[in-house]
């Protein structure tokens, strides 16, 4: 058994002897689901929650006598990669934010060049071409927007690069043909279902590399996570797209303006959600869809109406916002003290996910490192899953 076996055995136990901490859905509850943690939660002031909010630390702290084997797990950290030795910017990458950037050059630093490359979810192809240029390989870009591919393959030109772009939609079955066993596969930040198809595609063609970064767990096929490896069947835990969101909910690159909105957003969902129980008569939560961001630039009735219409239901004319959004503030302090305990699960439920995909690759017979290649400044997801049949 490998390493990564015996590390994913130990979490797996964990998570599922704690899931009483990170499967609740904080909008539907009306109280704190771990009676042994109301003394320490209830003391907690607006000030306090504030506070540990921006410190994990504190978090940690203040829970460790009453989850220690779950603080002591947040250690189980993974090792560093390389970075890149400089991040001097060439011309064309003239728009690139510094963060992006800065992933970029990290990612690039991880890539021994040795195989064709096939970029997956390639967006105008910035890494493809980063390493075209230092290697001399040929690269295969695929993206479904046609304007990315077109502007991409203009800046191949340019530079006189053999990187070519194909504009198809990774889940298409035809995908799968881009796959080849002389080559290295690579995906910067492809979101749920797309990186399960590479690495799937990329096993069953004997793909000599492979190099990911995940993201956005909850994008899947279905409302539930089919694990990847036997291990992962196994030891399942059962993640739908409420857990598989959790991981995603750390935030290192947002400004004030980011959080900002996203408590407007928790305070209205929470509005609306004691208003359409007043409305449809049930003491039963009823989740909303995303919805349009700019939303946000009006006020709750506007929110409410929307958010009626889609729910079909008829929003009282006239409509006092008031009262809901008094009401909602109550129950917003109850969310903030339960996902501090979620919270806690973040990082052991990505790890999760992270061992299942790289034990898949490890029982396709690859050689697997997991780690992180870029500081959590540029992005908290900087995990990178390596792996070989060299």
């Amino acid at each position: 058994m490998s390493d990564l076996a015996d590390l994913f055995n130990t979490l797996s136990t964990l998570l599922l002897r704690h899931q009483g901490d990170w499967r609740p859905l904080p909008f539907a509850c009306t109280s704190l689901p771990w009676p042994e943690l109301a003394p320490v939660l209830a003391s907690l002031d607006d000030a306090s929650l504030d506070r540990l909010e921006q410190d994990e630390a504190a978090v940690h702290a203040l829970l460790a006598p009453w989850r220690p084997e779950v603080v002591a797990a947040l250690d189980w950290r993974l090792p560093e990669l390389r970075r890149a030795a400089d991040y001097a910017t060439p011309r064309w990458s003239s728009g690139i934010p510094g963060r992006k950037w800065a992933q970029i050059c990290d990612f690039g630093a991880n890539v021994d060049a040795n195989h064709p490359i096939l970029e997956w979810c390639a967006g105008k192809g910035h890494l493809g071409r980063l390493l075209a240029l230092r290697s001399g390989r040929p690269v295969t870009s695929l993206e479904w927007n046609p304007d990315l591919c077109r502007q991409g393959e203009q800046l191949a030109d340019s530079l006189g690069l053999d990187h070519r772009f194909v504009c198809a939609d990774a889940l298409a079955a035809d995908a799968a043909a881009l796959f080849t066993a002389n080559q290295q596969a690579l995906a910067l930040h492809a979101c749920g279902e797309l990186h399960l198809r590479l690495l799937r595609h990329a096993a069953a063609a004997g793909t000599r590399a492979i190099a990911l970064s995940p993201c956005c767990y909850h994008l899947i096929d279905g409302n539930d996570y089919r694990p990847l490896s036997a291990a992962g069947r196994r030891q399942d835990p059962g993640l739908g797209r409420h857990e598989l969101r959790l991981p995603l909910q750390q935030q290192v690159t947002g400004g004030a303006r980011i959080a900002r909105l996203r408590h407007i957003e928790q305070g209205w969902r929470l509005a609306f959600d004691i208003l359409q129980r007043s409305l449809r008569g049930q003491d039963r939560y009823l989740p909303l869809p995303a919805f349009p961001k700019q939303l946000l630039s009006g006020d709750f009735t506007a929110f409410a109406r929307w958010a009626c219409e889609r729910k079909g239901l008829r929003l009282p004319e006239p409509f006092d916002s008031a009262p809901w959004l008094a009401r909602a503030e109550g129950r917003r302090q109850l969310v903030r003290r339960i996902e501090l305990v979620r919270h806690l699960y973040r990082y052991p439920l990505e790890l999760w996910l992270l061992l299942d995909r790289a034990l898949f690759l490890e029982e396709q017979g690859y050689r697997v490192r997991l780690g992180t290649f870029t500081a959590c400044a540029n992005t908290p997801r900087r995990y990178l899953i390596q792996a070989s049949l060299d």
